[in-house]
């Protein structure tokens, strides 16, 4: 039994075997078509992506100015910087910047400096990150890892871990909201406070 039924099984399929290979020859061939369309997609996605990641101008040893009514308020100083038109456009400073703050009259009160900076075009918000330092013209230090800076707002804030350090205590804490020359802060959780002795000469 076993013998007739694979005799029958030949039988049929020998007469539709050019049949069954034209179907399988046009079936691969579409296959074949629609595997080198989506491809092709994918190479045009990619390049499309690849485009919008490459910056639309560098500058080495950069300095942008922020003026007010013609006076300096803000100097910025990168040795690197890359801006980028992605959906949202925004300039990038993987080097590291230094951010110096001046009042009405000229007068430098803060200055900002990170290993790493983002800044968004259209918000005029700035991300400051990786070891971010700001000191204000009393000498008072904040150390923290992310800062941001609002620039319309004269406000620097963050939600992360801060240090602040002052002549007379270090104080540590969860958050922060200032004015951007560092000289009026608010801590949104302080964690601890550590008095520091003046000795006297």
């Amino acid at each position: 039994m076993n013998q007739l039924k694979l005799e029958l099984n030949n039988f049929f399929i020998v007469p539709f075997a050019h049949i069954t290979i034209r179907k399988i020859l046009s079936l691969g061939l579409l296959m074949l078509i629609i595997a080198c369309s989506n491809d092709l997609e994918k190479i045009h996605e990619i390049s499309i992506q690849n485009q919008a990641s490459f910056p639309i101008e560098t500058i080495k040893d950069c300095e942008i100015i922020y003026s007010d009514s013609a006076k300096v308020r803000v100097l910025l100083n990168a040795t690197l910087m890359n801006r980028y038109a992605d959906e949202d456009s925004y300039v990038e400073f993987k080097d590291g910047l230094k951010v110096q703050f001046f009042d009405v009259n000229g007068k430098k009160e803060s200055e900002l400096n990170a290993d790493y900076a983002i800044v968004d075009d259209k918000k005029d918000l700035m991300l400051a990150q990786n070891n971010v330092v700001v000191r204000n013209v009393d000498g008072d230090i904040l150390e923290t890892e992310k800062l941001n800076w609002n620039k319309q707002k004269e406000e620097i804030f963050t939600d992360e871990f801060v240090k602040i350090t002052t002549e007379n205590e270090v104080i540590f804490g969860q958050g922060l909201v200032s004015n951007q020359n560092f000289s009026k802060y608010s801590i949104r959780k302080i964690k601890g406070t550590i008095t520091i002795n003046q000795s006297n000469e």
